[in-house]
């Protein structure tokens, strides 16, 4: 009976804890939200076989026993893990492992949504959309004078000089696991005051400058206010 109540408890729990997930927004600290749906059948699922194990007779119960326990265990780890550890999104620290593209998407991009970005004012354009925009421009004086205004986090590497920053997303086309980097390059007087993971929204225009030995889309800040990390973090292509 300690057992059966035991594994009652885990597929339970376990059931809880991603119905969590989807209610408070958590989810989407780890994979795209068209899945939620996904994660929402698998809590409900664990609810049923929770139930159905409890009704179970005792035959039965034994006759899986082995079986269920590794299963169990299997499931009870990343969960006492997702308990114990709180869920943050992808940051600056994340950043360090990956390759960090100042100009481009590298095999991420946006084929086709170029006239629906165009056609929002730019100051409701987000990094992904301007990084879009450059990827797919050869003419970057084009956008010269332009008005932004976007949200991101802070991020430094040995590129980049004491004026200098760059305002970072993550773009997420599946899960966190497959998240891609990408940023615009900021210029202002007080850049150094920012630390690295600082949210921060920033309003200036663009204008084309030097970085790293490249002539590059530069954001040449106006204003630059700390805020809450939005609650969805990641943008999705």
């Amino acid at each position: 009976m300690i057992e059966k109540s035991i594994k009652l408890t885990l597929f339970l729990a376990t059931g809880a804890f991603l119905y969590l997930l989807i209610y408070n927004g958590t989810l989407e600290t780890y994979i795209h939200p068209r899945f939620s749906y996904l994660t929402l059948v698998a809590a409900l699922g664990l609810f049923l076989v929770g139930v159905s194990y409890f009704r179970a007779d005792g035959d039965l119960a034994h006759e899986h026993r082995s079986v269920a326990w590794w299963g169990l265990l299997i499931i009870a780890v990343p969960v006492v893990l997702g308990w114990m550890v709180p869920a943050r999104p992808l940051g600056a620290t994340a950043m360090n492992t990956r390759e960090v593209s100042v100009v481009g998407l590298s095999s991420i991009s946006a084929s086709g949504s170029e006239d629906l970005t165009m056609a929002r004012p730019s100051t409701e354009r987000n990094i992904l959309d301007w990084i879009n925009l450059f990827q797919n421009t050869q003419e970057w004086s084009g956008f010269v004078g332009e008005e932004v205004d976007v949200v991101g986090f802070v991020y430094r590497d040995e590129r980049f000089g004491s004026d200098e920053l760059m305002i970072s997303r993550f773009v997420v086309s599946c899960c966190a696991a497959d998240g891609q980097p990408i940023g615009l390059i900021v210029r202002a007087d007080d850049a150094s005051v920012w630390t690295d993971d600082q949210w921060l929204e920033i309003r200036g225009t663009i204008e084309l400058g030097e970085f790293n030995g490249l002539t590059l889309p530069l954001l040449m800040a106006d204003e630059m206010v700390a805020v809450e990390a939005p609650a969805q973090p990641y943008l999705y292509p």
